[in-house]
């Protein structure tokens, strides 16, 4: 970073498309980590998660935005 940088905050919206809460969890956070891990980058973070059906204006915002770890994960995986 050059001496006369200055900072700039930048917001990010995208859709994440997963088939549970947890992958969409996990994926929003795998993005934030390749955001974390580019030059010039720091200190990003997920603020927000909701699930809003294509063509629709409902929002269902999820209570936690965290990044999941193993014991969060359903019974039964995608995959």
């Amino acid at each position: 970073m050059a001496e006369k940088d200055k900072r700039y905050v930048v917001t990010w919206e995208s859709y994440v498309y997963a088939p549970n809460d947890y992958m969409a969890r996990k994926r929003a956070h795998d993005i934030n980590d390749v955001i974390n891990g580019q030059r010039n980058a720091q200190d990003s973070e997920v603020k927000e998660i909701g699930e809003q059906p294509f063509a629709t204006m409902h929002f269902r915002e999820l209570t936690d935005i965290s990044e999941p770890s193993s014991k969060d994960e359903p019974d039964e995986l995608p995959f």
